[in-house]
């Protein structure tokens, strides 16, 4: 079976390091045990980058986004020429749509 590389964006890692901040705050070992799950969800899509769902977005459809639900975030990614880039990992009580558009601008 084929392997595919997964890249973050540095905005990705950003999200991370808030997500562990965050948690950290009142229980450090499920900072710890979120990130490990997150990292576990994004190294399956080695194996499976057409695994993520697409978006429902009208707008966000043309560039052939997915997702990946790790409840309660959700990790948007692409999948280009045989890499899939991770561009936001984003609670998903938060406004995912226009944050992930203006990732887009950048």
């Amino acid at each position: 079976m084929e392997k595919y590389d997964v890249g973050l964006l540095p905005v990705a890692y950003t999200d991370l390091d808030e997500i562990f901040d965050y948690i950290m705050v009142d229980n450090p070992q499920a900072a710890t045990e979120m990130l490990d799950n997150i990292m576990k969800s994004l190294r399956r899509l080695e194996n499976f980058p057409h695994s993520g769902a697409l978006l429902l977005d009208r707008a966000m459809q043309k560039f052939n986004f997915r997702m990946v639900v790790i409840d309660p975030y959700i990790a948007f990614y692409r999948f280009i020429k045989n890499k899939v880039i991770i561009y936001r990992i984003l609670h998903c009580a938060r406004n995912y749509p226009h944050l992930l558009k203006e990732s887009m601008k950048q």
